[in-house]
């Protein structure tokens, strides 16, 4: 029975944000192209942040989750608004940016789900894995998509300077803190769940800002 659970998370995470895209693509008219490109560019930018935080000592149990947390709100919020705002700019919609926030989060569903399938046969897997995985990819790319979201806004309403320190800073508070309340799978939960929802409802807010804009 754990095995089977160990297949199911790994599935739920390597194929819900492949669903998610396909859904999203069906309802809406977003082109797909963003989500492959960030998947893509997740690949130096997560091997670069490994890099660093080799260095951070993680005896240091405040500080190490604080650099951390800095760190890949920096890489990660940094790369989508380089990519945004100079390589994809035939791809200007809100729509588009949720595609390309979409392949960011499904790049770090991917490799969670091959650490899942690799539990097989080990007797490790914890007894809730699966309600883990599946609730990391419901949480998870949302969460992705509305940064991102937040960065366009940025870029299309000539905010830069005040939108994308905001967006890292919170992606480095959201890091910190699931860091360090990683010894309770439920306080990072309920964490998770209330700072993504208000995060969604808020780039909610910006493209309902940018739709009326383009309006006028």
């Amino acid at each position: 029975m754990q095995d089977f659970n160990c297949v199911l998370a790994g599935i739920a995470r390597i194929l819900g944000p492949v669903i998610m895209i396909v859904i999203w693509n069906k309802k809406t008219g977003a082109r797909i192209f963003p989500a492959p490109v960030a998947f893509a560019v997740c690949i130096p930018v997560f091997i670069i942040g490994g890099a660093i935080r080799m260095g951070f000592n993680p005896n240091d149990f405040y500080s190490y989750y604080i650099k951390q947390g800095l760190l890949y709100g920096i890489l990660e919020e940094g790369s989508k608004f380089l990519m945004l705002r100079y390589v994809l700019t035939s791809y200007s919609s809100c729509k588009d940016a949720v595609t390309y926030g979409i392949g960011h989060g499904a790049y770090e569903m991917f490799w969670g789900g091959i650490a899942c399938l690799g539990l097989i046969g080990t007797g490790k897997a914890a007894p809730e894995i699966v309600f883990v995985n599946v609730f990391s990819v419901i949480e998870g790319i949302p969460f992705a998509a509305a940064m991102t979201v937040l960065i366009y806004y940025g870029i299309s309403t000539g905010r830069t300077k005040i939108m994308l320190p905001l967006v890292i800073l919170l992606h480095a508070f959201c890091n910190m803190v699931s860091g360090l309340f990683s010894f309770s799978t439920m306080i990072v939960v309920m964490f998770s769940s209330v700072t993504t929802a208000v995060i969604c409802f808020a780039a909610y807010r910006c493209w309902k800002s940018i739709q009326l804009s383009d309006e006028y």
